[in-house]
């Protein structure tokens, strides 16, 4: 099976998005896909121009220029995978190819039509989620890669039932625990402490990841803990701190002289980070699957996240839920850990062995088949498709 695969802007710098099409670039030839991956090519912006230009240069190079050079590839392909819902714009040019969409989530569709909070869309931002929106609706297949993703795609009437799929997400890199002496190498290189028990977020700055609320748990924790305390340095992975952040942190300063913030980590250590660290608190507000939770848990990290859907699915049964509003009890919950801690780690490498890359793309495979049988059948020549299609 020819599957041409259309991934997202690389001037946009969508880490999360290049992962996942980069999973299924390379997980379905093993499955005996042909695949061809197609990206807009910076071409507008490479021209020399004030910055504030850029965003207009960038929408020339994805609405303009890249859009007319689909069609060749579209029609050497049996199905065209667009494996971000932010590109759905793409879908209504795709019109008689089979077609697969996968949605991460619909929360900027949702700030647009101002239905979340501490989001401001500006005008050009509601036109283009609804240029998305539209598109959505043009697939025929949506994979969406949680049910909480799925439910939202509904309420917001983006699709018809019968076209959604539930398709987790698997793995987008190799996770798992790490012996200590690899550990260690790795955590001195990124001056956090080996010896010193830490607390990890992982995620860059929006509202919604709630990092503030990791920051508050953390400092209650040295506060009543004391000497005591579960953990004792706090580790960001992300974005650098808000300045609000650094106020509050500048408060108190014994505390805040153990606060790492780490940018641009690579994968060997950032599955480091994982193995070392005594638990992840994750109390994002809003997701669309997750992605840290299932990291953390290959890693044999315990996880404390928001009893919030999708991570209160994702996370299953080993993770820890917690109320994302009260950093009071977000401590509480980290302190009063001790004695469940090894079993939320072996729960957590149970749990994370389902979300395997090759498990996903075998998903995808068959979602694939069924699209096409689909398309032959509404073409009228179901037999002769599905043939070609075993053929390749």
């Amino acid at each position: 099976m020819k599957v041409l695969l259309i991934g997202n802007y690389a001037p946009d710098d969508q880490k999360s998005m290049v992962a996942f099409t980069g999973m299924l670039e390379r997980e379905l030839p093993r499955l005996g896909c042909e695949v061809r991956v197609r990206v807009p090519p910076p071409l507008a912006t490479r021209l020399p121009m004030p910055r504030p230009l850029r965003k207009w240069a960038g929408y020339v190079d994805k609405f303009v220029f890249f859009p007319p050079t689909l069609g060749a590839d579209a029609r050497w392909a049996d199905v065209v995978h667009v494996c971000d819902h932010s590109n759905a714009m793409y879908l209504p040019r795709l019109a008689g190819h089979p077609t697969v969409l996968t949605c991460h989530d619909v929360i900027a569709i949702r700030a647009a039509r101002g239905l979340v909070t501490d989001w401001h869309t500006g005008w050009t931002g509601r036109i283009f989620q609804r240029l998305i929106a539209n598109g959505i609706g043009h697939a025929e297949r949506v994979a969406c890669v949680s049910e909480s993703t799925r439910n939202d795609v509904l309420a917001l009437n983006l699709a018809q039932p019968e076209r959604l799929s539930l398709v987790p997400l698997g793995l987008n890199n190799e996770f798992g625990p790490l012996p200590p002496d690899r550990i260690r190498e790795s955590l001195t290189g990124l001056g956090v402490s080996p010896d010193e028990a830490y607390l990890l977020h992982v995620g860059h700055e929006h509202p919604r990841k709630n990092r503030m609320a990791v920051l508050k748990a953390f400092l209650t924790i040295q506060q009543e803990g004391g000497d005591a305390a579960p953990v004792r340095s706090l580790v960001f992975v992300g974005s650098a701190l808000t300045q609000e952040m650094i106020a509050l942190a500048a408060q108190h300063p014994d505390a805040a002289k153990r606060i790492h913030v780490l940018r641009d980590v690579p994968h060997d250590r950032l599955r480091a980070l994982y193995c070392g660290a005594t638990a992840l608190l994750f109390p994002s507000l809003q997701e669309g699957f997750g992605w840290p939770i299932i990291e953390a848990q290959a890693s044999g990290c315990p996880v404390f996240a928001s009893d919030l859907a999708p991570m209160n699915d994702i996370g299953g049964d080993a993770a820890e839920y917690i109320d994302p509003h009260d950093p009071d009890a977000i401590a509480r919950s980290i302190m009063d850990s001790a004695s469940r801690l090894a079993r939320m780690r072996e729960r957590g490498l149970e749990n994370a062995a389902q979300y395997t890359a090759a498990r996903m793309a075998a998903r995808y495979l068959d979602l694939y088949r069924g699209v096409l049988a689909a398309h032959a059948s509404a073409k009228g020549s179901p037999e002769d498709r599905l043939h070609a299609a075993s053929r390749h």
